[in-house]
């Protein structure tokens, strides 16, 4: 059984920290939190805040790359060997999980509420989907390399797939309706997309 590493007294700070941010973001919107208010809210001074963080938007995009991160989405985090087919519904799957999460909706609302008046639509984009996108077009070469998937554009195929994934249970999260799908429907229906893909693209 594999032991489970004891996180250092600096991680754990830095841990609270992007936890408190998170929230506050989610709460206050990022132009009105403050380094201070993050700092107070973590139980850390602010230099604290500051050594583990240059600033305001380096933190946010810590909070947004942590929330991503605990989903597994990189194919590089996926501890066992899995064909492709079953790689895609699994990212699929987390993709789903995380896009109707507590916590994505609220960012996408925060981002939303500070369009056009700050850089936070531009930050959340490059350490969220952006970035996802990125690591899936990556794992799309890959297969394509291998004679597993013919893509003849796959940054058009990255977002076809990104695209499907996203359904009405997320808008209506975002505008406050009640989720039309149970977790399990969710679950299935991402499930689909990933083997319509693959069944498009493989070769």
């Amino acid at each position: 059984m594999e032991e489970k590493r004891v996180r250092s007294k600096s991680e754990e700070k830095r841990s609270q920290i992007i936890d408190a941010a998170g929230a506050l973001f989610i709460t206050d919107g990022f132009e009105k939190v403050s380094m201070e208010q993050i700092a107070k809210s973590a139980g850390v001074s602010k230099q604290t805040v500051y050594s583990h963080f240059g600033n305001k938007q380096l933190l946010f995009t810590a909070a947004i790359d942590c929330k991503c991160e605990e989903y597994d989405l990189a194919p590089n985090k996926i501890k066992q060997p899995m064909g492709c087919e079953e790689y895609l519904s699994l990212f699929s799957q987390q993709l789903s999980s995380l896009l109707i999460s507590e916590d994505a909706i609220g960012m996408f609302r925060a981002c939303i509420s500070g369009a056009g008046q700050s850089e936070v639509s531009k930050l959340f984009w490059e350490a969220g989907p952006g970035k996802i996108r990125r690591q899936l077009r990556v794992y799309l070469e890959e297969q394509s390399k291998l004679g597993i998937l013919c893509i003849e554009n796959i940054d058009t195929a990255a977002a076809q797939l990104m695209s499907m994934i996203v359904c009405e249970t997320q808008f209506q999260s975002l505008i406050g309706l009640p989720q039309s799908k149970s977790t399990e429907e969710l679950k299935q229906y991402a499930t689909q997309c990933a083997q319509l893909f693959y069944k498009a693209y493989r070769c």
